[in-house]
């Protein structure tokens, strides 16, 4: 692996999950723990101690192995790392003689990952540095990366949604945010399982990564529930947009086959269906989490009534409630006794 270059961009630095950043020194055992990295396809940088917590924030770097400066104590320097940190703080080793190990027995329990004594064999302790550096970006990827469908999770939805709104707000463009759910997936993994079930998901899920716009984001913010980021469009194109989805989505004929005999008729025929509701950003709110919050209520409205299968939130009001299929998310929460929760 070669090293990054020097001239990366400090505002969102590269990220070099395979690369280690050890402390410059002469010891003997340092190169031979150098040595030991690179045979396990590492790369492996030597800079000053001081200047370890910039370093490791300018190359990305997924782990650092600090021998203390003399002029900072150990807290210092673990707090240097995590103010300097990007999104992912890389796996963090300590090398200590016993007597400083002593000395910073309280910060060293709380802070790094490893705290290594004196001259341990190099070997074990290199492959401890690569199982650490491969945990902590999975764990990462989990928290942005659905494992099921491949798709941004609700955290990487979010993070997406408040720039996009900015962005619209900057050029004086309308966007939306939709929130569907699949209909009867519930009833599906109780008659044919859960596998079979996840199947359906995926074929739903590569459905709508074909048909969106490359500019718009899908995300899959629960078990059958998806968000949706579309950009540059008005209230009547998202609710057109949304209804061609609906209208067309069809499964897999591998996903068909194995569905026949169940008595879902209309997944049996590869025919499945979602429920929808759209918020519209400015109309509907400038606020990121409200305009997603009105795009659920408009779900579960439409939900609630049965009348529509995706509907704009700003059909969710406009008259008293005293009619049996009105659109007053209020009447339908608290008047009817008889309405389930939305799936």
């Amino acid at each position: 692996m070669q090293d990054p270059v020097r001239d990366e961009d400090l505002r969102a630095p590269v990220s070099h999950s395979d690369l280690v950043l050890l402390t410059q020194s002469a010891r003997p055992w340092l190169q031979q723990l150098e040595n030991a990295l690179r045979e396990r396809g590492l790369g492996v940088k030597q800079v000053p101690a001081a200047g370890l917590a910039f370093d490791a924030f300018v190359h990305g770097a997924g782990a650092v192995i600090l021998e203390p400066a003399p002029a900072m104590s150990v807290a210092e320097q673990w707090l240097a790392l995590c103010e300097r940190a990007s999104r992912v703080l890389p796996a963090s080793f300590v090398l200590l003689d016993p007597a400083q190990a002593l000395q910073e027995e309280a910060w060293l329990s709380a802070g790094f990952d490893e705290v290594v004594v004196g001259d341990v064999p190099v070997q074990p302790l290199a492959g401890r540095i690569v199982a650490r550096m491969a945990s902590r970006h999975v764990r990462h990827s989990l928290g942005a990366v659905d494992r099921l469908t491949g798709l941004p999770t609700h955290t990487a939805f979010f993070e997406r949604l408040d720039p996009t709104i900015r962005l619209s707000s900057r050029a004086s463009m309308p966007m939306a945010v939709a929130v569907l759910d699949l209909d009867g997936f519930r009833d599906l993994e109780k008659q044919v399982g859960r596998p079979l079930a996840r199947r359906v998901l995926a074929d739903v899920v590569r459905y709508l990564q074909e048909n969106l716009r490359r500019s718009d984001l899908v995300a899959r913010l629960g078990d059958d529930r998806f968000g949706l980021i579309l950009n540059h469009i008005t209230a009547f194109e998202a609710r057109r947009l949304l209804y061609k989805l609906w209208k067309r989505l069809q499964l897999a004929p591998a996903t068909v086959e194995a569905l026949k005999g169940t008595p879902l008729a209309g997944l049996a025929q590869g025919r499945a269906t979602f429920t929808a509701g759209i918020a519209v950003f400015p109309g509907d709110s400038c606020d990121p989490y409200e305009l997603y919050t009105r795009a659920e209520i408009a779900l579960d409205v439409a939900r609630a009534t049965g009348q529509r299968r995706i509907l704009l939130f700003a059909e969710t009001s406009g008259d008293s409630g005293s009619d049996r299929h009105s659109t007053d998310l209020r009447y339908h929460r608290v008047n009817d006794p008889s309405r389930d929760d939305p799936e």
